[in-house]
């Protein structure tokens, strides 16, 4: 049950430990404990906001993508914005929904 500080990359939803180095984008800091993240502030980093593609929002706790039609409410901690043509999630703003 070793905690450890991480941060979760919002492009792609994928959780890191602080040990990988320096986010690059647009990141969401916070503590990595028995595999699951817990966010802890709002949005940091460098890196566009999401305009448009698919609308939906992305739950903090294991970094998945659901869209604006999916069947059920999303479960907080997440952020609402747009997955693009890429497949890159880009926030619709630096809040993050607790």
């Amino acid at each position: 049950m070793a905690e450890q500080s991480g941060y979760l990359l919002l492009k792609d939803g994928s959780i890191h430990p602080d040990t990988d180095g320096r986010p690059q984008g647009l990141y969401v800091g916070g503590k990595l404990v028995d595999g699951r993240f817990t966010p802890e502030g709002n949005v940091q980093g460098d890196g566009p906001l999401g305009e448009s593609g698919s609308p939906g929002w992305m739950e903090l706790n294991d970094g998945s993508f659901h869209g604006d039609q999916t069947a059920r409410p999303p479960f907080p901690p997440y952020i609402k914005g747009y997955r693009t043509r890429e497949g890159e999630f880009r926030p619709k703003s630096r809040l993050v929904n607790y």
